[in-house]
């Protein structure tokens, strides 16, 4: 089991967990059964989740400070050491309708950050002749690691390439190192929002590619039309299960404009459901 996880259970619930191999997920809900998850399996584990359970989970996450991890929590995750990102639910905190935190935290999901060495076949013709590129696919199947490998590629090919990595998912930052190999000429931003981050980067750093995780909304798409203008590639992911009605949003639909490639995965973890490429062409 990853040293970091294990640091994060306590001794009763790591016991438990200690037989499945290749956890990428675990679901703590206060008085419901702990659910884990394997590339590809779910398991329910014979063991009540407990306030005290979810509470020391926090505890050692925020190295027992929520106070200083509560602008993190207002976004509602924590990010840790060695890849891991705990997602929180409770109640919210507001100040003049603005939400200022989460108390009384009754469910929290551990998600732990894999690394691969290949990609799917139907990916390679991408990294060879890569343009703009957006991976598109439902949450937890896998969209995350394959941007992770495929900027490694990219980057040991000569790329120089910067990664805005908001919530720290992508390259697993502890203080400056990374433990997740994110290739020989990569510049990475760490916990900074990604709004903040796009002219600067592109006026200080002059990459040949950004790479974001989890773009949402108009703002981060104006964001990278901005960064295509400037002659900067960029490569990113977005939540959906179709491509052509991800387009249809009228959110989204302006990014046609400048990317070249779709890659949608879906039905299993890591699997390629469809690719479109040189779409510009």
């Amino acid at each position: 089991m990853n040293s970091s996880l294990k640091r994060l259970l306590r001794e009763q619930i790591y016991w438990k967990l200690e037989k499945y191999n290749g956890i990428c997920e675990i679901r703590f809900r206060r008085g419901k059964n702990v659910v884990v998850y394997t590339l590809g399996d779910r398991f329910v584990v014979d063991y009540i989740c407990t306030a005290e359970d979810i509470e020391y989970v926090l505890k050692i996450a925020t190295s027992r400070s929520l106070y200083a991890a509560e602008e993190s929590i207002k976004q509602g995750y924590i990010s840790c050491e060695g890849g891991i990102r705990i997602g929180i639910v409770g109640e919210a905190v507001l100040d003049n309708g603005k939400l200022r935190s989460v108390k009384n935290i009754n469910s929290i999901v551990i998600r732990i950050a894999k690394s691969i060495q290949n990609l799917p076949v139907e990916v390679l013709p991408i990294v060879e002749n890569f343009d703009n590129t957006l991976i598109i696919s439902p949450p937890y199947l896998g969209k995350t690691t394959i941007l992770r490998e495929m900027t490694r590629r990219l980057s040991n090919k000569g790329n120089d390439i910067l990664v805005i990595d908001e919530r720290n998912e992508l390259s697993a930052t502890t203080d400056g190192v990374q433990n997740l190999d994110m290739g020989a000429n990569t510049d990475i931003m760490v916990g900074v929002p990604k709004l903040n981050c796009y002219e600067g980067a592109v006026r200080t750093m002059s990459p040949d590619i950004i790479v974001t995780d989890e773009i949402f909304g108009g703002a981060e798409v104006s964001c990278l039309l901005d960064t295509a203008r400037c002659g900067v590639k960029f490569m990113a992911t977005a939540h959906g299960k179709n491509i052509d009605k991800f387009l249809q949003n009228e959110c989204y639909s302006p990014l046609k404009s400048v990317v070249a490639n779709y890659l949608l995965l879906g039905d299993s973890v890591g699997c390629v459901k469809e690719v479109r490429c040189n779409c510009l062409n």
